[in-house]
């Protein structure tokens, strides 16, 4: 009996042995998926606000690359260095963007909604011509490009926010009187002595300053009376609140533009 008891204490202490390696094993196992599983959410809670992508919608003439140079952000930047409302002030400072809608989504995912501007009339400024939005605010410089019918503004200096803000609110009368979609040529200018100024084909107009809407009801109206009449015109004046002044063409006006229809014909034919 003896033997066979010291027998199994030998194998009963192996056992045991085992059973606690086993679960020491385990339990370091246990320790060491957790400090993993740890370590690697830590590393990853960090990479999520580092910016990884920039999703952009709603842009069409520009792109993804000029919105982001626009907001100056690369990948690897912290979500931190910037908030959304220096990125929203960097991109309204583009003169192609109207309005925006910006939001973080994790991980490391900058979302940017834009609404892009249109333009709203050519400036023809110092020999170069200029796309410019609603506000008179210079979009692009043209060099060349074939572009749709827009109002040309002329003469206006473009630092002069006044002078650009009254322009683009007359612009903004005449297309909401649907003067602009059936014109050939209208062109917007300005003059020290009576403000400004517009030529429709060939009418010239002079307009002043405010009640752009109001002074072209007025326009529209007498319009096509003097049309019927086919009275030559040197200009209409519609700065006077009770009264439009038009001022017929005297004979020696007609003789100078039959006399500039005629240098125009000649140098036609001599392009030809």
């Amino acid at each position: 009996m003896r033997s066979k008891n010291n027998k199994r204490r030998p194998a009963a202490r192996r056992e045991g042995k085992l059973a606690l390696f086993l679960k020491r094993a385990g339990i370091f196992v246990s320790i060491t998926a957790l400090v993993t599983i740890i370590v690697l959410s830590a590393y990853w809670a960090v990479q999520a606000f580092y910016v990884r992508d920039i999703q952009v919608s709603g842009n069409s003439h520009l792109t993804k690359g000029d919105i982001a140079d626009i907001i100056n952000m690369r990948r690897g930047e912290s979500l931190f260095d910037l908030s959304l409302a220096e990125i929203d002030q960097r991109l309204r400072s583009s003169a192609w963007i109207r309005n925006t809608y910006l939001r973080w989504q994790l991980p490391g995912t900058v979302v940017i909604n834009i609404e892009e501007a249109a333009p709203k009339a050519l400036l023809d400024f110092g020999g170069e011509t200029f796309l410019v939005n609603e506000n008179g605010n210079i979009m692009e410089k043209l060099q060349g490009a074939v572009t749709p019918f827009l109002p040309v503004i002329k003469g206006v200096d473009p630092r002069y926010k006044k002078n650009m803000s009254e322009a683009m609110n007359l612009v903004g009368a005449l297309a909401a009187k649907n003067i602009i979609s059936d014109k050939q040529f209208l062109e917007i200018g300005i003059d020290s002595a009576y403000g400004l100024t517009v030529n429709i084909d060939g009418e010239f107009i002079k307009v002043g300053y405010g009640q752009y809407s109001e002074k072209f009801e007025k326009w529209m109206e007498l319009e096509p009376e003097l049309k019927k009449r086919g009275v030559p015109i040197q200009y209409v004046d519609l700065r006077f609140k009770d009264s439009v002044i038009v001022k017929p063409v005297t004979p020696e006006k007609e003789k100078e533009k039959d006399k500039e229809k005629a240098k125009d014909k000649k140098k036609e034919k001599k392009i030809s």
